[in-house]
């Protein structure tokens, strides 16, 4: 199978010298002169993939590897995927302490709750609908059927697709651990009965994250409004350490965060935030956390943290972590 370094760059596409040799470049020139070595040669980049190597590389190539996939120790880049915790671990069972620590003790054997943010039709929507004589089940339409047919459907509250992709995502990890529950609920009920621990997706569509920001002196972050002017992405993201984050056409920004709510009374209980500035920073911080919760919790350790997660807009699978702050 080769090295967990042949298994993350496949999964980044680089799996070609080339491409491997531009994005190595690109890292290396973020660092300070002294950690710019050149790319491996097309026969070393191959020895790193299949493992057939002596040793390890030399500093100057760690220090660029670290910064290509941030949270990924070299030893674990260099060692077998076949033989280590990879993102296409087998199912495992909560006796892996790993899992536990990162989820909580209390996720891990009461269950886990995913929160997605449900809409309703607005009442001026309504109103004028009604007033043109639509029937609520044309509100919707299926375009493009190849049937000749009539299509009705009835949408009392609607979902959005990226919240429901990015759910899957992570239920997808979670299913690999058989002894942890799992329940679906709309972030209306949550907020009202929140006396749990809960993964929520979407930002300030998702009233889970409206209830953690106001109900928590310190936040990890803040969502803030773009000027009128600035384009179709209305807000950005502000750390609590002073970073800001934009989203634009070609790059949207995501997060993970895990908050400890109430460490006096739950330690063990955590609230996880999936969240984007634009639909793809969604689904991207959630596939980022589903294959890299290790990594994660491996910098981590049980403290509470905010990934930023930087995505491509054509695909989740580019999601890269751009920064981690914990507290």
């Amino acid at each position: 199978m080769g090295t967990v370094l042949k298994m993350l760059l496949h999964e980044r596409h680089l799996t070609s010298h080339p491409d491997f040799c531009a994005e190595y470049r690109k890292c290396a020139a973020q660092l300070d002169t002294a950690a710019r070595s050149e790319a491996p040669s097309k026969a070393q980049f191959y020895n790193w993939m299949s493992g057939d190597m002596k040793g390890l590389p030399q500093n100057t190539h760690r220090r660029v590897l670290a910064q290509m996939f941030p949270g990924w120790s070299v030893n674990t880049l260099f060692s077998m995927a076949d033989s280590t915790a990879s993102t296409d671990a087998p199912a495992e069972n909560t006796a892996d302490g790993g899992i536990t620590a990162f989820l909580g003790m209390e996720m891990v054997e009461v269950g886990a709750t995913l929160v997605v943010p449900t809409f309703e039709l607005a009442t001026r929507s309504v109103e004028v609908l009604e007033a043109a004589g639509i029937p609520r089940q044309h509100i919707f339409s299926k375009q493009a059927s190849v049937f000749n047919a009539a299509h009705r459907i009835d949408v009392p509250t609607a979902l959005a697709e990226n919240d429901v992709r990015g759910m899957l995502y992570v239920m997808s990890m979670l299913q690999r651990h058989d002894a942890i529950a799992v329940e679906i609920q709309s972030d209306r009920e949550v907020v009202l009965a929140c006396d749990r621990p809960y993964i929520s997706f979407g930002l300030s569509s998702n009233d889970c994250t409206h209830m953690y920001l106001q109900s928590t002196d310190k936040p990890l972050f803040a969502i803030q409004d773009n000027p009128p002017s600035s384009g179709p992405y209305l807000e950005h993201l502000e750390l609590a350490d002073g970073h800001h984050y934009r989203s634009d056409d070609s790059r949207n920004i995501g997060i993970i965060a895990r908050i400890r709510p109430d460490p006096g009374l739950h330690p063990h209980r955590f609230w996880f935030f999936c969240a984007g500035l634009g639909a793809r920073g969604t689904t991207g911080a959630s596939w980022y956390l589903a294959k890299h919760w290790r990594a994660l919790q491996e910098r981590a350790t049980d403290r509470e943290f905010v990934a930023v997660i930087s995505v491509r807009t054509f695909s989740d699978q580019t999601a890269t972590l751009e920064h981690l702050l914990t507290n």
